[in-house]
């Protein structure tokens, strides 16, 4: 915990914005930039909860009427031909009623029905098909979790490849004039012989 401490303490002597002298313009550049990453980190919750908002809305909570849960009679048995293959154990005929009373029959993919002896449970749309069940609170806040640690992620990314380009472009700098100093007292030191 300690090394953490130094850490940030050692960044914030670093990029402190202050009258230091020694402290080259370079260096206040790259602390405006560090600033600036910082700052866009930041921003970046905002779309990061509109992101986890927007995944976690397209589950139950979608709305009234959005998928609902009926009583359906089943009227036949499960069958399962070359057709259907794809479907989890083929389709059953039932018959269930709508929320506003009306009655419809048809067959229905044996995965989608929640069975009881001859009678299921079966979720409809709200035009009275038969739909998957809507997703459970935990894969909702899964996805929810993932949609704003994927726009955080790729922010902090953005931010840090930003961070290292500069720094990059700053350090070359340094270097030359670095030896351009290096060259400059080379020239006044050197002892000139006759």
């Amino acid at each position: 915990m300690r090394s953490i401490a130094v850490w940030v303490v050692a960044g914030l002597r670093r990029y402190r914005p202050d009258r230091n002298p020694l402290r080259r313009r370079s260096d206040r550049v790259e602390a405006g930039f560090v600033a600036a990453a910082l700052v866009a980190v930041l921003l970046a919750v905002w779309p990061a909860a509109l992101a986890a908002r927007a995944a976690y809305g397209g589950g139950p909570a979608a709305g009234p009427g959005a998928r609902q849960l009926v009583e359906a009679t089943l009227t036949g048995e499960a069958t399962a031909s070359a057709a259907d293959a794809h479907v989890l154990l083929g389709a059953t005929a039932a018959r269930w009623t709508l929320p506003d009373g009306g009655v419809r029959e048809g067959m229905v993919p044996a995965a989608l029905l929640l069975r009881d002896g001859p009678r299921a449970r079966l979720w409809i749309d709200g035009e009275g098909r038969p739909v998957t069940p809507p997703p459970h609170r935990a894969e909702m806040t899964a996805r929810a979790g993932l949609a704003a640690s994927g726009v955080m992620a790729a922010a902090v990314a953005l931010a840090a490849a930003c961070l290292v380009l500069t720094r990059r472009r700053l350090d070359r700098a340094r270097y030359r004039e670095w030896d351009a100093a290096w060259a400059d007292a080379d020239q006044r030191w050197r002892r000139h012989r006759i």
